[in-house]
């Protein structure tokens, strides 16, 4: 039993260059994240969360229902019912309780949510040039692309709570 435990222990070990990869992926991706969330909130007064869901929400024409954009959002859909409540009292979004069905409720984008998207989107994408995309050649993100596809392709469906696609 020790021997199948201590074999599995040997298996299991990460290289040092694969931690040192880990490493470098995690500390990359969590500061690429706080730090656009910084500069949305500080210039647009937007959290990246919120752009989050208002992107989704641009993209569904008639809306989500709550467990729809639930499982699209890329943060924990922890608190969502908490964001979208603030993001409806700020005119960014509406839910509504469709006729057929009084159980569901779907979240629209507004006009407002709209204008604020476009205006966040602008500080978004200058964000990502100026602490992603500048440093990386074309062989470097056709790479980095085709190896993190492979892992997204795995984790998205092991997500709790996530809907696929």
């Amino acid at each position: 039993m020790k021997q199948l435990l201590q074999s599995e222990l040997i298996m299991s070990t990460p290289t040092e260059e694969q931690l040192a990869g880990w490493r470098v992926f995690l500390e990359s991706a969590f500061a690429l994240i706080d730090i656009l969330d910084a500069e949305l909130q500080t210039e647009r007064e937007m959290t990246l969360r919120w752009y989050d869901v208002l992107v989704h929400l641009e993209e569904a024409e008639d809306g989500l229902r709550m467990n729809e954009l639930a499982g699209r959002i890329l943060a924990s859909k922890s608190g969502l019912t908490r964001v979208v409540d603030r993001m409806e009292e700020e005119g960014l979004v509406r839910r509504e309780r469709p006729p057929g069905d009084r159980r569901v409720v779907q979240v629209s984008i507004t006009p407002e949510g709209l204008e604020a998207l476009h205006a966040s989107r602008v500080v978004h994408y200058r964000s990502i040039q100026q602490h992603f995309l500048q440093h990386l050649d074309q062989r470097d993100l056709t790479a980095l692309t085709r190896a993190l596809e492979k892992v997204r392709d795995h984790v998205r469906p092991l997500r709790p709570g996530r809907i696929s696609g």
